[in-house]
């Protein structure tokens, strides 16, 4: 006799038949059950996600002042604020290669380890130079803690509705951080100087999962030790899609572009409010920084609200090339009225709402297995994560490098680019 999740499987590969819901549409709340390994696992990888969010966002508030006490150049000045994302990128692409050899538990500890240690090093740099390897010795740990914690929570977590459950919670805190680093930079960053902020917005954030991974979960887990009991993430039954390659490439150029546009924005941002016009130029450094605050965390917080209920009740397909076009709308207006504060953030506003709709659905495509299958799951996960943090390095250069105007244009064109490249996307 055949069995229920034999008959399921069919259903999945049969091509005939509608698309499986997957994502968040997926997803019955009531019907999920929390063992206490998935409380501490959750708890985790949200700490993590937070902490790691604090330090992507913090170049966005310190840059300028790091750049004015040790007398930088512009060209330095920029690269100081990339080096973090690119070697955050590069550490993505490393992790294969290691992972396996040292274990999830063990790789994630040396990373938060080696973060707090360069963190510490970063506020006490005498030059340009040391400052510029602490942060990128930072990049490359935030990836590892970024990637690490993310294979470790889809392998260990007990199901896949828990495991989209527990991602947004993860997006949730991502957003959080984005917006709490800001708001502390508005209340003690002229107080206490880029240094002191620099440690006590970033040490006390990474002592909670080191805890917990001491203390609260076992020593030597192994990696998939819950997949046949529990019918994990990338457990059960063999899943097998048609196109698989097509649907790699479309959801990699789709999470380079959205991850350009988002984490670029981190950079872009303050350029616009810099040399936007007369009405930039009166800013404050209090009101930039409570502009910033704004837009990283409560339009990015709204755009997080908002997507769980678009992504359960509206179809990709149909709200995602929307989005994609009021994204390039936004960027359409900022290069005919970039002049305008007023302008500026209300579009990077509603440009960073859409973005984290995207950011969402995309997140959780990447370890699909209903999208991609099971036989190359790890592989699309990480093709679709390089591709997204090249995407990051890529708007963070053209905010640093480019005038802010030329910056807008070039996003408004990849932009347009997106909006082909999500109409692509039938399988969801």
């Amino acid at each position: 006799m055949e069995s229920e999740s034999s008959r399921d499987s069919d259903k999945i590969c049969d091509q005939k038949k509608p698309a499986r819901k997957s994502g968040l549409a997926a997803v019955n709340l009531r019907e999920l059950i929390w063992t206490r390994k998935d409380i501490i696992l959750t708890t985790l990888n949200t700490l993590v996600t937070f902490g790691d969010a604090v330090e992507i966002y913090l170049p966005g508030v310190i840059t300028q002042s790091a750049s004015s006490e040790l007398g930088v150049s512009s060209s330095q000045e920029g690269l100081l604020g990339i080096i973090l994302y690119l070697f955050l990128a590069l550490s993505y692409f490393i992790l294969p290669l290691i992972k396996d050899k040292i274990g999830r538990r063990e790789g994630l500890l040396i990373s938060l380890y080696t973060s707090i240690i360069a963190t510490v090093v970063c506020s006490k740099v005498p030059n340009y130079w040391t400052l510029l390897i602490s942060r990128a010795v930072l990049g490359f740990c935030i990836g590892l803690n970024f990637s690490t914690a993310g294979v470790f929570y889809s392998e260990e977590v007990s199901s896949y509705g828990i495991y989209n459950v527990g991602n947004l919670i993860g997006l949730f805190a991502f957003t959080l951080g984005g917006g709490w680093v800001a708001v502390l930079a508005y209340f003690l960053l002229g107080k206490i100087g880029w240094r002191y902020f620099v440690v006590c917005t970033s040490v006390p954030i990474f002592v909670p999962p080191i805890f917990i991974l001491h203390f609260l979960l076992d020593k030597a887990p192994k990696a998939g030790t819950n997949r046949e009991e529990n019918q994990s993430l990338i457990g059960g039954d063999v899943i097998k899609v048609e196109g698989y390659w097509g649907r790699l490439i479309k959801g990699s150029l789709g999470n380079f572009i959205n991850t350009l546009q988002g984490w670029g924005s981190i950079l872009l941002i303050p350029a616009l409010l810099k040399y936007g016009g007369d009405d930039a130029n009166k800013l404050t450094e209090d009101q930039e920084l409570l502009i910033l605050a704004l837009l990283y965390g409560g339009a990015k917080l709204s755009g997080r609200i908002v997507s769980i209920f678009l992504l359960k009740f509206i179809p990709f397909r149909v709200l995602q090339p929307l989005l994609s076009i009021v994204i390039s709308a936004c960027y359409l207006a900022l290069i005919f009225q970039e002049q305008s504060l007023l302008v500026t953030v209300v579009a990077m506003g509603i440009a960073n709402m859409c973005f984290c709709v995207t950011r969402c659905e995309l997140t959780l495509m990447e370890f699909d297995k209903y999208h991609f299958g099971t036989e190359r799951l790890v592989l699309a996960a990480g093709v679709m994560s390089g591709c997204g943090m090249l995407g990051a390095v890529v708007g963070a250069v053209a905010a640093q490098f480019l005038k802010s105007h030329n910056a807008v244009i070039f996003t408004f064109v990849l932009s347009c680019v997106q909006v082909v490249v999500m109409s692509c996307i039938t399988e969801r």
